[in-house]
């Protein structure tokens, strides 16, 4: 009992208890409010028309279409008070100031990136060209040859490799995660940083605010920054309802720079169930990768951009590009960021192109399977252009709801010959596409609506090299544990399950 009154008065004191309250009476305020409102004629008719001009607004956007469907249909259905939720909560609205500094850091640090655009007229594959051509332009990171890649098919084999390079740093460390949790893991982390820092190598810490709010420990930011940790929180929440819209843009990027030497990207955060410490929805599935050579400027650049959009104080790019000893190879590496600020939805984008340009397999791991129509359609083109096309999602899902809607969408897929399967022994978290023994993306975009247009994701494009033999094999090891859905097991629901997965189906886009 005192267990739980401890618990119960630990909860109630919380931040993420304080904000709810806060955001909760603002809405109620605001609801009767307009409620009241509408008692008024002439306030109601502008009301309507408010909502009216809102649906137009939210058609004419460039937007996906399902996306705008179900927003103009909650305005419509629920009038006003849809209206005043779309506002809150459905538009990209990142913060101008946000904006103005991560575009100001994007343009300092393009004058390094540019230079090394030396290595396209090497990449002979015409298909493979234009994917890593179209990251290249519109994300405004070049692709590297002289770098190379190496695979972990666990979160606990990254980390441990991680940790190893970590405790060889001389110069600085850079870490970005959105989950940042307290136990084992972080203590190990944390306890190696500040030995680094005892001997002069300087540490920034970035993690998201949102993400972490309810599992980053008390005086966690406090305590780095008094024992020589550069610690921030990327894009604190706030409780006004003026502010709230921000929160919405989520940092859900997990990397970390050694010295300009390595850098990691993958799915893994830093909580003891991505190192296999924590059980956690069964067994975790996790992976990520390392790059060494030229490539790691790339994620050196993207944490500066993002660490200097978030402190009043700016790092210096050139001051931590530091020249290293050239990787010979054949390899192409191409690791880069998007955002939600992207007129060419960079993440998306990135996941169709290898759909469309697969020629003889196309290997899907994701956590979420949340398509929309015209995804859904390029999924089932590969396989009728006899591609042969496999997506591996959780068997125990870490949301239920999500969960449905990533089943909703097995019964078209099957019936058009594409394979699914579910990883029986817990959670499926990598986030890779494999295509044809030859290209493949690692990182932290899921396959949903929030990655694809709300959050700022990173990943590593990589061609022709030796790890995708790597993640490749970990892919078909998973599949053997993995149970494959039938059109049986889709049909062999009941009525209200199928109603159940209808309806979240439709509201998909507000994932």
């Amino acid at each position: 009992m005192k267990k739980i009154l401890n618990y119960l008065r630990k909860f109630l004191s919380s931040r993420i208890f304080v904000l709810v309250i806060i955001v909760v009476l603002q809405l109620l305020l605001l609801f009767f409010g307009l409620a009241r409102a509408r008692s008024i004629p002439e306030i109601d008719t502008l009301l309507n028309i408010f909502d009216i001009l809102l649906i137009i607004r939210v058609a004419n956007r460039d937007a996906n279409t399902s996306y705008k469907l179900i927003w103009a249909i909650m305005i419509y259905a629920i009038p006003i008070i849809g209206g005043a939720i779309y506002l809150l909560f459905a538009e990209r609205r990142v913060p101008k100031s946000l904006r103005t500094e991560i575009t100001r850091s994007l343009v300092k640090s393009e004058g390094l990136l540019k230079q090394r655009l030396i290595y396209r007229d090497n990449l002979t594959d015409e298909d493979m060209r234009q994917q890593f051509d179209f990251i290249s332009n519109y994300a405004s990171y070049p692709y590297y040859q002289n770098s190379s890649a190496k695979y972990f098919d666990t979160g606990a084999l990254a980390f441990k490799d991680m940790i190893n390079k970590t405790r060889k740093a001389k110069k600085f460390i850079f870490l970005e995660y959105f989950i940042v949790k307290d136990g084992y893991m972080l203590r190990m982390l944390v306890s190696e940083l500040l030995k680094k820092v005892k001997e002069g190598v300087e540490v920034y810490f970035m993690y998201d605010d949102g993400g972490s709010i309810t599992s980053v420990p008390d005086e966690f930011k406090k305590y780095l920054n008094e024992n020589g940790i550069h610690c921030t929180e990327f894009s604190k929440v706030s409780a006004y309802l003026s502010l709230l819209s921000r929160s919405n843009n989520r940092n859900h990027r997990k990397l970390c720079v050694i010295d300009n030497k390595y850098a990691y990207i993958g799915g893994f955060n830093i909580g003891d169930e991505y190192i296999d410490k924590k059980e956690r929805f069964g067994k975790w599935k996790d992976c990520g990768i390392r790059i060494e050579g030229e490539a790691v400027d790339n994620v050196t650049i993207m944490f500066i951009q993002f660490y200097n959009a978030s402190v009043d104080h700016a790092l210096n790019y050139r001051n931590y590009l530091v020249r290293h000893k050239n990787i010979e190879s054949d390899s192409f590496i191409l690791p880069y960021s998007s955002s939600p600020t992207d007129d060419d939805n960079i993440a998306r984008t990135s996941h169709m192109n290898m759909i469309t340009h697969a020629k003889k397999y196309l290997y899907i791991s994701t956590p979420y399977l949340i398509l929309d129509h015209d995804m859904t359609t390029a999924l089932i083109t590969a396989r009728k252009n006899g591609v042969e096309v496999i997506i591996n999602v959780p068997h125990i899902p870490d949301k239920k709801s999500v969960f449905m809607v990533t089943r909703s969408n097995y019964d078209i897929l099957i019936k058009n010959g594409v394979r699914v399967f579910e990883y029986t022994p817990g959670f499926m978290h990598s986030k890779n596409i494999i295509v044809d023994d030859k290209i493949a993306i690692v990182g932290s975009i899921n396959m949903d609506y929030r990655s694809y247009y709300l959050n700022y994701e990173c990943g590593v494009l990589i061609g022709n090299d030796k790890c995708i033999k790597d993640i490749k094999k970990d892919y078909i090891n998973c599949l053997k544990v993995s149970h494959e859905i039938t059109i049986d097991d889709v049909n062999n629901v009941n009525i209200f399950v199928r109603l159940a997965r209808a309806l979240m189906k439709l509201i998909s886009p507000l994932f």
